[in-house]
């Protein structure tokens, strides 16, 4: 991390990609970026018998009713267009977190916990902003199409 002097400001800036200093907010989209690609498993809406091509490799085919593993950009798109529902990694349940939060207050312990991934926060950031997108209700909750909750307690899972 480099401070700002050398950009001639004050605050300081965090380099990503080599030398070039990236302001705070730039580092935060960055890293909301490559959390993206991250694979999260969904149960889509619609039926898709072909693979899809991206960069990162092949998704699909999509069954109806049938979980299939997505990059979280696109899950996250399907949510919102209501095509999909997201199956939330098994880490974002409430007794793992607490867990987790344990494990990480205990002054034992010298390291992260190893039962979350290194995106986590920007990954449940985008997986609870898009069951809110997605459920109609414009409310907080994250809610599905049928009113059942696809995030379990996601009212007790705080960033």
């Amino acid at each position: 991390m480099s401070t700002g002097a050398a950009t001639g400001g004050s605050s300081p800036s965090i380099s990503f990609f080599g030398n070039t200093p990236l302001s705070t907010s730039r580092a935060i989209a960055a890293s909301n970026f490559l959390a993206g690609d991250e694979t999260i498993s969904i149960i889509p809406s619609f039926t898709y018998p072909e693979t899809i091509g991206l960069i990162s490799g092949q998704v699909g085919p999509f069954r109806a009713g049938m979980d299939t593993e997505v990059p979280l950009w696109m899950a996250t798109m399907l949510r919102r267009r209501k095509l999909a529902k997201i199956i939330p990694p098994s880490w974002m349940d409430v007794s793992v977190l607490k867990e987790v939060l344990r494990f990480e207050r205990d002054p034992k312990e010298a390291s992260f916990s190893p039962d979350i991934p290194f995106r986590h926060a920007e990954i449940s950031q985008a997986i609870l902003s898009a069951c809110r997108a997605g459920s109609g209700t414009g409310g907080s909750g994250a809610m599905g199409n049928g009113g059942e909750s696809e995030v379990p307690n996601a009212d007790q899972v705080k960033l």
